[in-house]
């Protein structure tokens, strides 16, 4: 098990997390760049100090601030995978993996024993006497995951590792590296800003934003009640915050979303609590996310007593999917409810995009049912 509670400052940016992996379980870090995760990283690695904090791996204690432990990078049982591979190019490829061991001073028999291993799991054996500089990209990271294999690490930490490969490459070394991570089940925290390589690779998954732990859990918690804007714009899915202004009955309640701007109408919204939400006293603050296929647009204001009508302008109009057969091709429309606020996102077919003439600029109206708008806490 795996136990980390960071803190630190570095100039204006103040990181302070605290999580638990299982042993041999890959949870995944998730975050926009400047979020904090490749910090965690290298305090992790003891490549750079915290200010307070502990870190404990299988009941062995790495950092611990009030116990003034500090154990240093070179003696931690750690891989490291890097986003740029960092090997050495005057080295072979059997030299680049072998360079961890040959520091902690092993016998040769068993360095090029657990150099060949390594090297056969990421299928590169016939490379061994190739340098950098005549492999691919793909191949340069795959050697960089077989030295950090080598070393038959308790902690696997791995950095953005395909975000430099092209598409095709990235796609064959992610389904190289999920393989390798099953069997070798090696407690695992993996860096992305990928959503996918998070449904990929991810038992858990931690949702880091400027610093903070703001969520964390599986696919399903993540995508049915994100608590950031980051997650819901990964999952697709209409993310608002905002305050209750009252409960109508037991399962809906009124709900005013948060604006930044006080020169526009208040945005209110009629959704239904989530099962598990208990009714919330009036001003409570809660999540409010639809569904961008539950919106339906209109061209003119609906008639009736309709409830959940915005008017909003039309921002981008961008094709999802081509018509194929039976399937009609899908179009996904941002609009603007308020200048200052996130935008209302909807998904219709191609059909009616046409038929309406939707175009950026233009005006257009939104309806949703209240029960497609979920409230939780």
């Amino acid at each position: 098990m795996l136990n980390v509670a960071l803190e630190t400052r570095v100039d204006a940016f103040h990181l302070d997390v605290a999580f638990g992996v299982e042993s041999g379980r890959t949870a995944v870090l998730l975050g926009e760049s400047g979020a904090g995760k490749s910090t965690i990283l290298r305090l992790l690695a003891g490549l750079q100090q915290p200010q307070r904090g502990l870190m404990v791996l299988d009941g062995i204690t790495y950092y611990d601030s009030e116990s003034r432990i500090f154990i240093p990078p070179q003696r931690r049982p750690f891989g490291y995978v890097f986003q740029d591979y960092v090997l050495f190019p005057h080295l072979t490829v059997f030299e680049n993996v072998a360079f961890g061991l040959r520091a902690q001073h092993l016998s040769r028999s068993l360095i090029r024993s657990s150099v060949a291993d390594a090297l056969e799991m990421v299928q590169l054996a016939h490379l061994a006497q190739r340098l950098p500089a005549q492999l691919s990209g793909g191949q340069q990271q795959r050697v960089a995951i077989a030295r950090a294999l080598a070393l038959r690490p308790r902690l696997m930490l791995l950095d953005e590792p395909l975000a430099a490969l092209d598409v095709q490459t990235r796609r064959e070394v992610r389904q190289e590296l999920r393989k390798i991570l099953r069997e070798v089940q090696i407690t695992t925290l993996f860096v992305t800003h990928h959503y996918l390589d998070g449904l990929l690779f991810g038992d858990q998954l931690l949702v880091i934003d400027q610093g903070r732990l703001v969520q964390q859990g599986d696919q399903r918690e993540l995508r049915d009640a994100p608590r950031s804007s980051y997650i819901a714009e990964l999952v697709g899915i209409n993310f608002f915050r905002g305050r209750v202004i009252h409960t109508e009955n037991e399962t809906t309640c009124l709900i005013r979303l948060h604006s930044e701007s006080s020169t526009v109408q208040p945005i209110e919204v009629v959704a239904m609590l989530k099962e598990q939400v208990i009714q919330p006293a009036d001003g409570t603050e809660i999540f409010v996310v639809i569904d961008p296929r539950s919106i339906t647009l209109h061209q003119s204001q609906p008639e009736g007593s309709a409830r959940n009508v915005f008017q909003g302008t039309i921002m981008h109009v961008i094709p999802l999917s081509a018509s194929t057969g039976s399937n009609e091709g899908k179009v996904r429309v941002s609009i603007a409810l308020n200048q200052s606020d996130a935008p209302l996102m909807a998904e219709i077919t191609e059909n009616s995009a046409t038929r309406m003439g939707l175009q950026e600029g233009q005006t257009v109206f939104a309806t949703f049912k209240a029960s497609e708008a979920s409230a939780y806490l």
